[in-house]
């Protein structure tokens, strides 16, 4: 069995209002567990209660992140196909989605492997709900290119796209590096093309504002840089 288990978005005290008492469950019965590195892996384990003499020291973790080869995950595999209950959990948010997850999901499905997985936030689904933009056709862009010319290019590109589909597009940035990123969205798009800024989701200091470009560039700049930020656009 891998269970596949959502992660609180901003670091609160409780658990129980973002994520389901089905995941207390199934925590409590896992006996390894995949994480991008053990110390979150660690943390989010000590969230939860465990039949005694259990404890979440006794879970043991493996390790998934953008280092991990594929013969890492071939390793892995190898582990879980002798058996036991593990999960998989992301630093934040649900898994599989923006992470290396989803290839280790792929495999256990090959392997037959069963998968089961819970409702969560997303920061990419919150955002998109949030900003009012429409999710009838939507992609998800992860980072958009550092080098300036090619991310105005892409922006362009973006916003093109948007006008001719009807679509929405989201993509996420280095949180040190949001203001810069907010300050080439603004000088590229078009007056009447639409961006929602979602930073925070799910903290006490959400921040989610969506305004043709135009008004932005009347408006003062909230403070968003080292906050974790989703974008959205939408040609006008």
């Amino acid at each position: 069995m891998l269970y596949l288990f959502p992660n609180l978005l901003a670091e609160l005290e409780s658990h129980a209002s973002q994520l389901p008492h089905s995941v207390d469950v199934a925590v409590a019965q896992i006996t390894s567990l995949i994480a991008e590195n053990e110390k979150e892996g660690r943390r989010f384990l000590r969230r939860f209660q465990y039949p005694p003499p259990k404890t979440f020291r006794d879970i043991s973790i493996f390790l998934l992140n953008e280092h991990t080869t594929d013969s890492d995950k071939k390793e892995l595999m190898k582990e879980m196909r002798k058996g036991g209950i593990w999960g998989l959990v992301s630093d934040c948010g649900m898994p599989c989605l923006a992470d290396p997850g989803a290839d280790v999901v792929l495999m256990a499905r090959q392997s037959g492997i069963k998968v089961e997985t819970f409702a969560g936030p997303s920061s990419i689904l919150l955002a998109l709900v949030l900003s009012g933009l429409g999710g009838q056709h939507f992609t998800f862009h992860g980072y958009l290119p550092k080098e300036e010319p090619q991310l105005i290019a892409e922006l362009k590109r973006l916003e093109k796209l948007s006008s001719k589909e009807k679509s929405t597009h989201l993509f996420i940035e280095t949180p040190y590096r949001n203001g810069r990123m907010v300050e080439k969205i603004l000088s590229t798009l078009e007056p009447q093309s639409w961006l929602c800024i979602a930073c925070d989701l799910s903290a006490p200091t959400e921040y989610v504002q969506t305004r043709r470009i135009k008004e932005w560039n009347k408006n003062p700049l909230p403070q968003i840089d080292k906050r974790p930020a989703v974008f959205v656009i939408k040609g006008g």
